[in-house]
């Protein structure tokens, strides 16, 4: 993967001193769009594994509504939850057993092993900070990757500009492809920063939010085992 992004991040700048026939600057420029674009996917690939590549760009279902698993997931992750402390407390405690063997939720099943267990807050604490773990490590590289490309964005956008402003120099005495120099020099820039601030940044933000909700999910998770031991603890001292 990182000798695959060497080869588009070679390319983007052999790209860039092309001659191109356009003689006239406007508002959409292909060389620009590519200049940048392919300069920013570059530096994901070199700096990224393959598993994580393949996610950076997978995670985009989840801004299409009814498509996306992270957010409607933990959804899904909050009202069986909620559904199991009310069975548990109701004294459902076959339907609870039954709810937790068919959650597809690994942190509902861990719930009521920990409730049936009454285990100590320590093997509590612990058992959600592997689950918050494996959340981190699945959705946060590609996050991470997101808001690199905001900030790179700009900086290929400059490569453009660069490269841009070479042509021009190199045109000005001969009078041709001006046009093309100066509306790969501009756009390149705009383009950069374009898609680095409302595109890249905007994207990673909504991405970093449902992955703190998924967090606050299992904290949830977490606190309702504490409670319904204490529940259990206290129900026990009572009876006795």
């Amino acid at each position: 993967m990182q000798i695959l992004g060497l080869l588009l991040l070679g390319f983007v700048v052999w790209y860039g001193f092309i001659e191109r026939d356009t003689h006239a600057i406007s508002a959409f420029d292909t060389h620009a769009l590519i200049m940048v674009l392919g300069g920013s996917f570059a530096a994901i690939l070199i700096s990224s594994k393959t598993i994580t590549t393949l996610r950076t760009f997978t995670c985009l279902r989840e801004l299409v509504p009814g498509v996306g698993t992270l957010g409607p997931g933990t959804d899904a992750l909050d009202r069986e939850r909620k559904e199991l402390v009310a069975l548990w407390l109701d004294g459902k405690r076959a339907q609870a057993v039954q709810l937790a063997q068919n959650s597809q939720f690994p942190a509902i099943s861990r719930m009521l092993d920990l409730v049936l267990s009454r285990a100590p807050q320590e093997a509590i604490g612990a058992t959600f900070m592997e689950l918050q773990n494996e959340e981190m490590v699945r959705w946060q590289p590609a996050i991470a990757n997101w808001e690199l490309l905001a900030k790179l964005a700009p900086s290929f956008g400059m490569v453009g500009t660069i490269t841009g402003m070479i042509q021009l120099f190199r045109t000005l005495g001969e009078d041709t492809n001006m046009g093309a120099a100066i509306s790969l020099a501009l756009l390149a820039t705009l383009y950069g920063v374009a898609f680095g601030a409302g595109v890249a940044g905007p994207i990673g933000h909504y991405l970093r939010g449902l992955l703190d909700e998924r967090i606050a999910a299992l904290e949830l998770c977490e606190k309702s085992v504490g409670e319904l031991i204490a529940r259990s603890a206290r129900a026990s001292a009572v009876g006795a």
